[in-house]
């Protein structure tokens, strides 16, 4: 969560923006261009009307089905939701609902760069909702938070856009609206019940400064994609070397869950040793779709290497992380190959996209070399 808080360290950095008034008895030029009507605002019983079916709830639970977090998401298309990375990084088994409604919910994709996360819903039709990036969104809009905040399921609250802070490749929205607990990975609409953002987190010894990820975000992830991401044709040398990689990879996953985890449960008396719960949760639930599902379209070969290849790098620091040290010479060897599975998996994704980021094992946000 580095990379959080030194995006709201950010958000203090003073921003100015001049605007030059209209002089009194200043005459219209009559070439101007009628600037064309803005949408009619909807009312707030209309705004929840009309995106209220498109939030669920994100709920993560433990190997005995109890939920031991929750968070909200937002439907972007079919069978797909999207939440803060925060949210559902941990692992568990995930969940998401719709009143008295449930369905189970895998990690696709995760967005280390700006706390983002893809969930795959399989049989989920939900109303996936219109975006509005932040391009054109103006301090003092009037928006609207419907999230799950203390696991309130369909919380509205109502607020203003009351600043746009710059960052990197987007704005940060910053919002009277109210967020909680539980509001990570709801929706901000504005008056036309369009998606301006993902609310995310606020600034607890702060009054009413909370914030929202830019939707042009969401916009960037592959879940958008009705087809798979087009990319250069990769050699064969390269999918040679991809195929090996991930295989080694999906070896040494499996042999952590049989050498590690397995083992520590069938010789402690406690059940599941501490530090090792999320792994086994995460195995159990199937942390990304694409190791469980190798025929469906996210695996598919025509995606590039890299989006391939990053959905191992995740399984296996989940692993290796929850495992931590080992506590014999073979848990040691097991680990030790997991880690050396990782890097090459790594290596193979930052081979295929040069400046690329990842998450290190370490928990640091990393830049792939550039291209040589």
């Amino acid at each position: 969560m580095k990379h959080l808080l030194a995006l709201a360290l950010m958000l203090f950095i003073a921003t100015s923006t001049f605007v030059v008034p209209r002089c009194i008895g200043q005459t219209k030029n009559p070439q101007h261009k009628q600037v064309a009507a803005a949408p009619k605002a909807m009312s707030p019983q209309e705004v929840f009307r009309l995106t209220s079916p498109s939030v669920v709830v994100v709920n993560v639970l433990d190997l005995n089905d109890k939920v031991v977090a929750r968070g909200s998401g937002v439907v972007v298309a079919a069978e797909r939701v999207v939440t803060n990375r925060h949210v559902i990084e941990d692992g568990g088994i995930l969940k998401i609902s719709q009143g008295d409604k449930t369905w189970r919910a895998y990690i696709l994709w995760v967005d280390p760069d700006h706390d983002l996360g893809v969930l795959k819903v399989r049989d989920f039709r939900g109303v996936p909702i219109s975006v509005r990036t932040s391009h054109d969104l103006s301090v003092g809009e009037r928006v609207y938070a419907i999230g799950s905040p203390r696991g309130l399921e369909l919380t509205l609250s109502e607020g203003l856009v009351s600043g746009l802070r710059e960052y990197e490749d987007g704005r940060i929205i910053q919002t009277s609206a109210p967020i909680s607990p539980g509001s990570s990975g709801g929706g901000l609409f504005d008056e036309q019940g369009r998606l301006v953002g993902i609310t995310s987190f606020g600034l607890t010894e702060s009054e009413n400064l909370n914030f929202a990820l830019p939707a042009e975000w969401i916009q960037a992830l592959p879940t958008f994609l009705t087809t798979p991401t087009k990319s250069k044709e990769p050699s064969k040398q390269d999918v040679a070397e991809a195929k090996a990689a991930l295989l080694f990879a999906s070896t040494a996953a499996s042999n952590v869950q049989t050498f590690v985890d397995q083992r520590r449960i069938l010789h402690s008396d406690s059940g599941i040793p501490k530090g090792t719960s999320g792994v086994l949760d995460a195995i159990a639930s199937g942390v990304t779709a694409c190791l469980i599902d190798e025929a469906g379209s996210e695996c598919s070969d025509s995606w590039p290497i890299w989006q391939q290849a990053l959905p191992y790098m995740l399984e296996l620091r989940t692993q290796i992380i929850g495992s931590g040290r080992g506590k014999d010479d073979l848990e040691i060897a097991t680990l030790n190959t997991a880690r050396e599975a990782w890097a090459k998996v790594r290596d193979v994704y930052c081979k295929d996209r040069p400046r690329g980021n990842y998450t290190d094992l370490e928990g640091e946000i990393r830049t792939c070399p550039g291209s040589q």
